[in-house]
């Protein structure tokens, strides 16, 4: 008795455990079919996005522009209208002319109203704003200072306020390239600046020094103490919707997405490339004298720099480090559904870059290719590639100027 009882459970626990391997088995096939089925949903649709932008014309309108797959997780169309007035925010060498190509070509789509700064410039001056207050303005996009009663008297009051800040150490370099500043023997290379920078203040103090806060509207004559400092962020915090961050770009932009209700589509760009802005001015410098190699190198001592430069420009480092954690925070609660948009937005991306990068004359900015570009049928094979590559300030002046004297007699300035 005792011996078929043992043969019992013995047969009991054979059976168990051939239905726990079939169940797992099973479970694990179907997981491997679902992921095999989505890589190949995946593959499709991007050949299907690729075929579009290549072979497709319509694809170079921007009123049309289809969607590889509507995100699961985004809300439908009609729960948000998207956002036509706006304000942005930007300091020099922030990257910021990468996303104010996006807003233009968002604004020209939509028959926007701009402040445009006069030719051949890119700044909008306090004046230039006071000068239009009770026009119909519906973006201001160029390099302006945060002035908050100022934009509350000339914006709609549903203006969307977005700024642009970037890692100060990285902010540096690419001013100080932007500036030439140690490609001239009489100035110091970045590292002796970031090893030492209290012995340049007389010469570079005021340029760097807290440089980019003063675009969101801090003076920097007032003295700066941690009460100041944490007043002046939380209040930027408030006035701002969204504030985005250059070395992180692509997640700050799906971000925007949900803030301005625009489409993935609405956001796509080619990166301004910001070191070869003053290549040619570079090239002339060292004809006549400059350092001979290194002059932008990091100094190797990378604490150091750091350590002194969260010295000398304690705010921007203050802005940086909260945007910079609210960023990832807002990320985080976004969960699952960021993560597919971000995904949408790497495989549109890695198209339409690929598809620029080879743009007949995309590298070549010559006055045939301003009145090719400018002059273009938004029906053209290469329309939006074209509109992508042309740099902010030419665009305001040989498309958006033209555009708005047409409609308004007059040109905003």
């Amino acid at each position: 008795m005792k011996h078929k009882g043992m043969v019992l459970i013995y047969g009991l626990a054979v059976s168990m455990t051939c239905v726990s391997v079939i169940h797992y088995w099973w479970k694990l096939t179907l997981t491997q079919t679902v992921v095999y089925l989505q890589k190949k949903v995946d593959n499709r649709q991007h050949i299907l996005y690729t075929q579009w932008v290549n072979h497709d014309t319509r694809w170079s309108n921007p009123k049309w522009s289809p969607d590889i797959q509507r995100s699961p997780y985004t809300e439908s169309p009609d729960k948000c209208q998207p956002v036509k007035h706006f304000v942005f925010i930007k300091g020099k060498k922030c990257g910021g002319s990468t996303i104010t190509n996006v807003f233009l070509r968002y604004g020209e789509t939509h028959d926007l109203t701009f402040i445009l700064p006069k030719p051949r410039t890119s700044l909008i001056t306090k004046e230039d704003m006071e000068r239009h207050i009770g026009d119909d303005i519906d973006v201001i996009v160029h390099h302006a200072k945060y002035d908050e009663k100022l934009m509350e008297r000339l914006m709609p009051k549903d203006t969307v306020y977005i700024g642009v800040i970037r890692e100060p150490l990285n902010h540096l370099k690419s001013y100080y390239n932007y500036r030439n500043f140690g490609n001239i023997l009489s100035k110091p290379t970045l590292a002796k600046f970031e090893e030492n920078p209290w012995d340049y203040m007389e010469e570079l103090g005021d340029e760097v020094k807290n440089f980019q806060s003063a675009w969101f509207g801090w003076d920097e004559n007032k003295t700066l103490d941690e009460d100041i400092i944490r007043k002046f962020v939380e209040d930027i915090e408030k006035r701002f919707d969204l504030i985005l961050i250059t070395d992180h770009m692509k997640e700050s932009l799906v971000l925007l997405k949900d803030v301005l209700c625009w489409s993935l589509d609405d956001l796509l760009f080619v990166s301004h490339k910001i070191a070869n802005e003053s290549m040619a001015i570079r090239k002339s410098i060292r004809k006549s004298g400059a350092h001979e190699s290194s002059y932008l190198d990091h100094t190797p001592n990378t604490t150091l720099a750091v350590k002194n430069l969260r010295q000398l420009s304690s705010l921007d480092y203050s802005m940086f480090d909260h945007f910079n954690h609210t960023l990832w925070e807002n990320i985080k609660s976004k969960g699952d559904a960021f993560r597919y948009d971000l995904k949408q937005f790497d495989d549109k991306l890695r198209v339409i870059q690929r598809k620029c990068k080879y743009t007949e004359e995309s590298q070549t900015l010559n006055d045939d290719y301003i009145r090719k570009v400018a002059d273009e049928s938004s029906s053209s094979r290469d329309y939006r590639c074209h509109r992508m590559l042309f740099p902010p300030n030419w665009y305001s002046h040989y498309i958006l100027h033209p555009k708005q004297e047409n409609k308004t007699n007059k040109t905003i300035t």
